[in-house]
Formats: C-alpha cells, structure tokens, sequence
C-alpha cells in the first residue's frame, strides 16, 4: 500500500520512474480505485469505462503496428494488463487535482476537465513507454490515439442511450466477469507474470556472481528506454564476468543512441574484440557507424564492406556503408546502398518490417538529396 501511494506522488515529478516501479511492484487493485475517487467527486463511474475498454486496447494495438511487437492477438495479451495498470494511475493523478474545482468552483469545472484530458495524455505517453519501450515520439504519437479513441467513442456512446450505464452497473460486471472470467484471467495475466519474472531475476542478484540475472534486467530496463538503470546493471555484469560481450555490446548500443560516441566506440571495440560473431556480428556494423560519426570514415569503411558483403539484407548496414561512400564522395556507390537498403526494408520479414521502416526512410531521403546522378 505504502509503496502504491509513493508511486502515485512520484507520477507528479519522476513519471517515467513511477510507472517503471508500478509495472515492478504496483497493483492493479490499488491503480483502480485510485482512478475510481476522482470519478466518484465527478458522479459517474462510466468515465473509467471508455479508458478501460477504448484507451488501453487503443494504446496497445497503435503501439505495437508502428513497432512491430507482434499481432492484437499476441500484443492484447502481453500488454493490456500492463498497460491498464499504468493508465489508470495516470487517470488518477491526472484528475485528482481538479476534484476540488467540483466542489469549489464549478463554473470552470470543464475548463479544468480539458486540462485533465491534456495532463492525462501526456502522462499516458510515459506508460506507453514503461509498457513497450516505444520511443517518445511513438509514445506521444499513440497516446494522441487512444485518446482521439477513447473520446471519439465516448461521444459516440451518446447515440446508445442509457446502454453504457448499464454495462457500467456492478452487478452487470461481476455477471461479465464471471461469465467471461477465463478470457479475463488470460488479459489480466501480463502484470503479474512480468511481476513474478522480474521478482524471480531480482532473488537472482542476490547472488553476487550471476553476471545473467544483472543482465536480464539490464534489458528490461533498455526496453523501457531507463537507461541510467540499464547502464548500471549492465555494468555490474561486465564487471562479474570479464569475458563476456553481451553487457558491453548493450552499453555500446545505450552510448550510441544518447551520442556518447567515445564511449560507444570503446564499448563496442571491447565486444568485438571477446566476440566478433555477437548478435550476428552486428557489432561490426555498429562499430562501422560509430567510427563514422567520430570522423574515422576509412576505418567505418573497412568494418561496414566486409559486415555487408556477410549479411546483404539488412538495411541497417546497408543505409550506414551507403553513408561512408556519401562522405568519400563516391555518390554512384551511395546511391547503390541506398537503393539496396530501401529494397532490403521492403522484402524484410513481416515481423521486421516494421523495424526496417526506420532505414527505408532514412535511405529514401538520402536517395532524394543525391537526385538521380
């Protein structure tokens, strides 16, 4: 309980940290009569009921077609429980403070609602990333979504009549329940098993020399873009096992995307240097783009022409050697990799294409600066 209501303080000034701590440790239970309060000084329960059945399942299937985290039928599942979790405490701490304006000024009651819904979307954007790891833009972008949902249905319900209400009657929702209660323990179950996985890799740390366990979590938290966490538990993990490349390579990779280039590249030289096969030897083509972004234009063409003419696909590496030979003004060969990274992107496996978009944008707009030559 003590821990439930820390998270909702930290919601106000470390959101992003909050919501990392109630996908850990928070309950469910807890995050919906938090929600509930503010409702109840409104009159109405049936405002959680659009959040619930249209926000969330909105936020997740945006989230996971722009990513790439998998179909609605494997992304509802994993996510939803998460998700609902998460957003409910936003609810919360997103209306709470205007409850007073109920009560004490009613006049601007729905001025003070408009501000609640903005407040509330832009919290929502810091779970979306606690949940899938999206990038901010992404998070931003699929909160404006669900909430472009949720109240278009919201409105929309309208034309129902009385109907709403009655789904939203507690004894309505107990016969759902327990009429539906199967499905409902198969959404509701992503919580708790994220919460019983990341108990399990913490009781794992406890032991000093579990180089895995500080790694695994190191993930978890890479996943949720917390990165100054992920940097200390990869470090630890480094630090127990000294031969091992994985933890150093995942360091190179934060360095690269906060443009600590330097530390990218030593990072990203010691995996390479105990594993040049690692993540099928993508640590070469990583290498090859820090070199380039520091200046070393010859040594990122040695390391990106032998990892291209290994994996010819992946556009990733092609988009990067296509921007070494831009730098040496080699414009017919650039043009060459740029093509072959937009051809690589739009042949990708479906579970990839989506990840691939990212290097197929990019390329296509190389290709246009370079005109047609």
């Amino acid at each position: 309980m003590l821990e439930n209501l820390q998270v909702f303080v930290r919601l106000y000034y470390q959101p992003a940290r909050a919501l990392g701590t109630m996908l850990d440790r928070g309950s469910l239970v807890f995050a919906a009569v938090a929600a509930a309060l503010p409702c109840l000084a409104f009159g109405s329960l049936t405002l959680l009921v659009p959040v619930a059945i249209l926000f969330v399942p909105a936020c997740v299937l945006i989230i996971a077609a722009w990513d790439g985290r998998g179909s609605p039928g494997v992304a509802l599942p994993r996510d939803y429980a998460p998700m609902l979790a998460c957003v409910l405490m936003t609810f919360a701490a997103s209306h709470l403070p205007i409850v007073p304006v109920v009560f004490l000024a009613p006049q601007y009651l729905v001025w003070a609602r408009v501000a609640a819904l903005v407040y509330f979307a832009v919290l929502s954007s810091f779970a979306v990333q606690a949940v899938s790891g999206a990038t901010p833009v992404h998070a931003i972008g699929t909160a404006l979504g669900g909430l472009i949902v949720a109240v278009g249905g919201y409105f929309a319900s309208g034309s129902l009549g009385g109907i709403p209400y009655f789904f939203a009657s507690p004894f309505v929702l107990i016969y759902l329940y327990m009429m539906l209660r199967p499905n409902v323990d198969a959404f509701t179950g992503g919580l708790r098993q994220k919460q019983n996985f990341r108990r399990m890799l913490e009781a794992s740390t406890l032991n000093p020399r579990d180089a895995d366990a500080q790694y695994q979590l190191g993930l978890i938290y890479q996943e949720r873009r917390n990165f100054a966490e992920a940097i200390s538990r990869f470090e630890k993990a480094a630090e127990i096992d000294r031969e091992e490349a994985d933890p150093r390579y995942q360091l190179g990779r934060i360095a690269r995307e906060q443009g600590r280039f330097q530390d990218a590249l030593r990072y990203l030289t010691e995996a390479y240097t105990l594993n040049p096969k690692l993540s099928s030897g993508e640590v070469l083509r990583d290498l090859g783009a820090t070199n380039l972004e520091l200046g070393n234009t010859q040594l990122a063409l040695e390391q990106l022409e032998p990892y291209v003419d290994r994996r010819e696909y992946d556009p990733q590496g092609l988009y990067w050697l296509g921007r070494v030979y831009k730098t040496l003004n080699r414009s017919a060969d650039a043009r060459g990799m740029f093509q072959r990274a937009v051809e690589a992107a739009q042949t990708a496996p479906p579970h990839l294409r989506r990840q691939a978009a990212k290097w197929r944008g990019m390329a296509s707009s190389e290709l246009r600066g370079l005109g047609k030559g």
